[in-house]
């Protein structure tokens, strides 16, 4: 095998299982999934471990299965450190029931911004109870740290635009924190100046939406944040990925323990550049690409980005088994081949 993951002889479609990051948290996401086996199962561990370690009184479990659930911005001033964890539960809960009902395999998982520690957890490389672990350690040194307030805006500009923009307005603390698509790009920074930002874009009559977030990830402002993670990072053991794991931090699969470990705390400092990744995983093959969140935002991208290939979010809206399954076999069943000769570059 070469540096990635290659186009299968036989010609079946390549698929991965994108896990996306904050925009994953909608209250009762899985209220008509609770009676699955593996959902129930992966709750109660995420709640056991989460209560062993202290930090939050907030059940995952309640948020994710009662549709009366604080919303977003509630649980984020009220309990940081509980909508980090019920972000990183609900997309691992909804990716695992994809995995165990899909016909054919998935063959690697993508995560985008901090859902990359939800797609190590799915390709096995970390275990559900290191996540929540490593979630609390972070929800430490985020507060030992404590970053001026500051946040994420996402707006319809592309990188070229928004770069420009944050020049002639003087804006030097504003960082791109994500390109995830041609018009679609998320600027990071200090309230104020970001605040600035808005109203710049807005003043060109472009979309500038303030997103849930509880700091600038992506940003500089959190090096010392990262600095210490991934010191904490090195006492973690990591297991051979199955399948293969993706950041779109870096748009190549990451391999060996130092690489895996760079996924977990990429999302603090590194820019994202989702667009890039897609375009690299279609040239290694892949042409079915499954989100597994809620609000179909990874599977929207995906579609605009990837012209003729599968694009499906089986889980939008809660939905039951039969639905999702439902859904699934559809997007599987729609799935274009790989194209002769795709595959992945050699390392």
């Amino acid at each position: 095998m070469g540096h990635g993951v290659r186009a299968l002889a036989d010609g079946t479609p390549l698929t991965v299982l994108m896990c996306p990051g904050q925009g994953a948290y909608l209250p009762g996401a899985l209220r008509h999934l609770r009676d699955v086996p593996s959902v129930g199962e992966l709750l109660r561990r995420v709640d056991a471990h989460a209560a062993a370690l202290g930090g939050t009184a907030t059940p995952v479990a309640a948020l994710l299965t009662d549709a009366d659930a604080p919303g977003p911005d509630q649980l984020l001033r009220a309990d940081p450190l509980a909508f980090d964890v019920a972000t990183y539960a609900a997309v691992v809960a909804s990716a695992t029931v994809l995995l165990d009902l899909a016909a054919s395999p998935v063959h690697a998982v993508l995560g985008h911004s901090i859902g990359d520690l939800a797609a190590l957890t799915v390709a096995g490389t970390i275990t559900p109870e290191q996540g929540v672990g490593l979630l609390h350690v972070r929800d430490r040194l985020l507060r030992d740290a404590a970053p001026p307030p500051a946040g994420l805006l996402a707006t319809d500009l592309s990188a070229e635009r928004a770069a420009d923009l944050l020049r002639t307005a003087g804006l030097p603390q504003v960082r791109i924190a994500a390109c995830n698509a041609p018009a679609q790009t998320v600027l990071a920074g200090p309230d104020g100046q970001l605040d600035a930002a808005q109203r710049a874009v807005r003043a060109l009559g472009q979309r500038a939406t303030p997103l849930t977030s509880r700091t600038a990830y992506h940003h500089p402002l959190l090096t010392e944040v990262r600095t210490a993670f991934r010191r904490h990072l090195r006492s973690q053991p990591v297991a051979r990925p199955a399948p293969a794991v993706y950041s779109a931090a870096t748009a190549r699969p990451a391999r060996t323990p130092a690489e895996l470990r760079g996924v977990a705390a990429a999302h603090l400092t590194e820019p994202v550049a989702f667009h890039r990744t897609l375009r690299a995983l279609r040239q290694e093959g892949f042409t079915t690409f499954l989100d597994s969140g809620p609000r179909a935002l990874l599977s929207a991208l995906a579609r605009a980005a990837l012209p003729g290939c599968t694009a499906a979010a089986p889980l939008r809206t809660p939905a039951g088994v039969d639905r999702v399954r439902h859904r699934l076999t559809a997007a599987l069943r729609c799935a274009p081949l790989p194209a002769a000769g795709s595959a992945a570059g050699s390392g």
